[in-house]
């Protein structure tokens, strides 16, 4: 008797609900929508509100501290694409350069490793040296920005195709122009020939020139151009490297981290904030 009871009373329920007039029905679903329309809203002005607390680095300020970087990641075709599309943030770690008044960020070998794999490119792990940039806070101007690692590549020849590693080397600044010559590719890689705009070449196809951006304190936008060489027993290519497009920003955390220095083979810049395997504790700085 108690189940079939449960049974009318679920019966009766539902008669209730059917008897719902459509109007009313049609209040409810708008007051469900708008609720979720209020939800995607306040977690947008959030996440937002997260981006907009980061300040641009202030240059002029050489205490030692943990800041961020963001890269530009245009479409690997379109290399000379500016301002477009950026990455999540990245730690790096900035640091006064004794008796120059200039200042050294080192972007950590595992911070570099994985903002190449989220482009699409295999890094082998343990084979980066940190991404050194070198500032003049009164210019502006990128002294020198670079690293040197190894990727995995697939590469063909003829009908034959085969992985290989490919040793990289960025090399990078403010202070010289650079170019590119579209998807000149050698052994089944795609790649944009480096060139120097103006000079005599060769081929038809025309140098594509970037012009480098000194830094901007408004903004903490930069854009050092140069080349990035690949070598590989078979070839050598020398690339326009599109890596130097870049925002350095201020931790909204004040930068407060342990960290030590070294390779990416383990010995990297190292926060045991954001890494608890970080095997050594060199004290908050």
């Amino acid at each position: 008797m108690r189940k079939e009871s449960r049974k009318i009373g679920r019966d009766a329920a539902l008669r209730r609900a059917a008897r719902v007039p459509t109007g009313e029905r049609a209040v409810v679903v708008r007051a469900q929508r708008l609720a979720v329309t209020i939800v995607l809203l306040l977690f947008t002005a959030i996440v937002l509100a997260s981006d907009a607390s980061a300040e641009p680095l202030d240059l002029s300020d050489a205490r030692p501290r943990w800041i961020e970087v963001r890269f530009e990641v245009s479409p690997a075709d379109e290399p000379g694409s500016l301002d477009r599309q950026w990455s999540a943030p990245r730690r790096a770690r900035l640091e006064p350069l004794a008796q120059t008044g200039r200042i050294a960020i080192h972007i950590p070998a595992t911070e570099l490793e994985d903002q190449l794999r989220s482009t699409g490119s295999d890094p082998i792990g343990g084979s980066f040296s940190d991404f050194v940039w070198t500032l003049d806070p009164v210019t502006g101007h990128v002294r020198s920005a670079g690293f040197s690692g190894r990727v995995r590549e697939e590469i063909r020849l003829g009908p034959f195709r085969t992985a290989a590693n490919v040793d990289i080397q960025v090399e990078m600044n403010t202070e010289v122009g650079a170019g590119y010559v579209p998807e000149q590719g050698v052994l089944g890689i795609r790649t944009n020939r480096f060139c120097a705009p103006g000079e005599r070449r060769r081929h038809r196809a025309p140098c594509v020139a970037v012009e480098p951006v000194r830094f901007d304190p408004a903004s903490g936008y930069v854009n050092a151009v140069g080349h990035l060489r690949a070598a590989h027993p078979l070839a050598e290519i020398m690339a326009f490297s599109p890596l130097g497009e870049v925002e350095f920003l201020e931790r909204p955390d004040g930068g407060t981290e342990s960290a030590f220095s070294g390779s990416s083979h383990g010995e990297a810049l190292c926060s045991r904030t954001v890494d608890r395997s970080c095997p050594v504790d060199g004290g908050d700085t």
